[in-house]
């Protein structure tokens, strides 16, 4: 996609309300200009062999990326600390935070010491600072959002001599290309054993990155993430009101995975998002319609990635070279072995 496609893309994406999924993600759809191939740069490790012959794609959260501004995101600590505060302005919200609270500490505190969480006492410990001390772990939050966010990252240009670099170990690795309109090597959901698995109910959308030196207020989200950890704590629901407040959040964790900075442009980025809450490992099965050899890759990596690739299914093997015009290309690999033998 074009630089314009992805802003128009990315407001969109902004401007979405949340209050109806359906229509909402077709009118995203209609603006995403999705090429033919998705290319995966990969170092070649026991692990991304293993991969590879298993048709394996892993989740991975942002937290663990290499960049730490990936997920190009702003939170507004004063914001969260107000909004909390605000809960606590009338007798109904103040109760309903003590009826949270009583569930937070179940199981921590006897019933004698949870008697005394009262509105009188809650509003007096509010007075003298608590709020700010129970908010501190707030700086943190950006940590913990990261870490809500899983996704798996490909790149639309197979040629990207950065990446190939950064992610493909300087030319000695190798990349994944998969083939959007093959439907067949897509296997997820359609074996016995997906029947239970999120993945197969909610999708798994596709989207382009969006590019800016501006960052997304995640500040709503960050919100979410406190509450849930709450509830985490609890082990139980807490009351609605409190997240009445934040409003629909739908569309909040695509807008959080989906920009980075300007910097990073040149990535042509797309990710995978896992829609769902699900236990790792998370990962799906596609099989690729090839892969590309690295330009400095030794033969006994070669052929470590080739008998895996063959293992797997895979029908395309290329290597990649410099050509006449000076730009990186690919050629079938066995193209290159008879032109040896000759």
């Amino acid at each position: 996609m074009k630089d314009n496609e992805r802003e128009e893309f990315w407001r969109t994406l902004c401007s979405l309300p949340g209050t109806d999924p359906q229509a909402e993600s077709e009118k995203l759809r209609q603006t995403i200009k999705y090429p033919r191939f998705l290319y995966r740069y990969r170092s070649v490790s026991s692990k991304s062999l293993e991969a590879l012959r298993t048709n394996k794609l892993y989740f991975s959260t942002a937290n663990y990326y290499d960049d730490p501004f990936d997920t190009f995101l702003h939170i507004d600590i004063d914001e969260i600390r107000s909004a909390f505060s605000n809960v606590f302005q009338t007798p109904e919200r103040m109760s309903a935070v003590v009826d949270a609270f009583k569930l937070l500490f179940d199981g921590i505190f006897t019933e004698e010491q949870k008697n005394q969480i009262t509105v009188e006492n809650v509003t007096k410990a509010l007075s003298q600072g608590f709020l700010d001390s129970f908010l501190n772990f707030a700086l943190a939050l950006r940590n913990d959002v990261k870490k809500d966010i899983w996704s798996v990252c490909f790149s639309e240009n197979g040629f990207n001599e950065v990446l190939w670099l950064k992610y493909a170990d300087q030319y000695k690795g190798f990349i994944q290309i998969y083939d959007l309109d093959n439907d067949e090597n897509f296997l997820c959901g359609k074996q016995e054993k997906c029947s239970a698995c999120g993945i197969r109910q909610y999708g798994t959308p596709l989207y382009p990155i969006y590019y800016s030196n501006t960052p997304y207020d995640a500040t709503n989200y960050a919100k979410y993430v406190m509450l849930h950890k709450m509830e985490e704590q609890a082990k139980t629901p807490l009351p609605p009101q409190l997240y009445e407040m934040l409003g629909p959040g739908f569309w909040e964790r695509e807008r959080i995975a989906l920009i980075k900075m300007e910097c990073h442009h040149y990535d042509e980025e797309w990710r995978m998002i896992l829609p769902c809450r699900m236990e790792a490992p998370v990962m799906m099965e596609w099989i690729p319609s090839g892969i590309i050899l690295g330009l400095r890759m030794d033969p006994e990596a070669e052929n470590r990635v080739i008998s895996m690739a063959h293992e797997a299914g895979i029908k395309g093997i290329y290597k990649s070279f410099i050509d006449s015009s000076n730009q990186l290309n690919a050629i079938p690999f066995e193209r290159i072995m008879t032109f040896l033998q000759q």
